[in-house]
């Protein structure tokens, strides 16, 4: 289901906000997508939704670049990591860890390579004061940017639930070797048209909470602001002779 028609049923729901054209419709996507995460979040932490196709979004290709790793912590050392060469955007996050489906290598093909496992740069550091460092691959987040132990690679797969939108120079790279072509379409989609990513068993629930929050919230503060003879605008302070 599109955010559009998201929109139209949190309107059609009440005739307060279908005939007023003060909330505006990304007014209303806005708190949409708040109570999204909100109940999304409260599925997640219960271990649920971790399998499905629709909530997540899959950024195909990033770009990496090698760095020292004393450039994401304090650990003094030689060694290098790898960085997303662009900022993520922010990714929403349970009780546990980030709601993170996965993060992928991309092989030679532009396919799926080998996963890697999220620790908090902590563990790491502590995973190199080891005798033996292990051999797995790992990744962590930190100041925006996913680093990964392995500093030679050089694009990852990552699918996530952001909770900003993820900009097109980043969702759809024109320099990726992914194998991938994107419609132009998607290029140029206007935010309210594309898939909104809610659960359908959560939709109602969504929907609901929409409502009475923006009734709750944007109409007591239009009655109080009416009461008080004020009606936002900017006072005039023109003198007269």
């Amino acid at each position: 289901m599109t955010g559009r028609k998201l929109v139209s049923d949190v309107r059609g729901m009440h005739k307060l906000l279908s005939t007023d054209n003060l909330i505006t419709d990304r007014v209303i996507l806005s708190e949409i997508k708040n109570n999204t995460f909100l109940l999304v979040k409260r599925e997640t932490n219960l271990r649920r939704l971790w399998q499905t196709d629709t909530l997540f979004t899959t950024i195909p290709c990033l770009e990496m670049i090698e760095v020292p790793i004393s450039e994401c912590c304090d650990f003094v050392d030689n060694c290098s990591v790898s960085r997303t060469k662009l900022r993520l955007p922010r990714i929403a996050e349970g009780n546990y860890q980030y709601l993170i489906q996965g993060v992928w290598s991309i092989n030679a093909m532009g396919g799926v390579g080998t996963k890697f496992t999220y620790v908090t740069i902590n563990r790491y550091m502590n995973l190199l004061k080891l005798p033996i460092i292990r051999k797995g691959l790992y990744f962590w987040i930190v100041n925006g940017y996913l680093y990964t132990n392995n500093p030679r690679l050089k694009t990852i797969r990552i699918s996530a639930l952001f909770e900003e939108d993820v900009p097109n120079e980043i969702l759809y790279p024109s320099d990726c070797d992914c194998g991938k072509d994107y419609p132009l379409d998607d290029l140029c989609k206007n935010p309210l048209d594309k898939e909104f990513p809610c659960p359908g068993y959560l939709e109602s629930q969504v929907l609901e909470i929409t409502s009475k929050k923006l009734l709750s919230t944007y109409f007591s503060l239009k009655s109080d602001l009416t009461q008080n003879n004020i009606d936002g605008q900017a006072p005039n302070t023109k003198q007269t002779d």
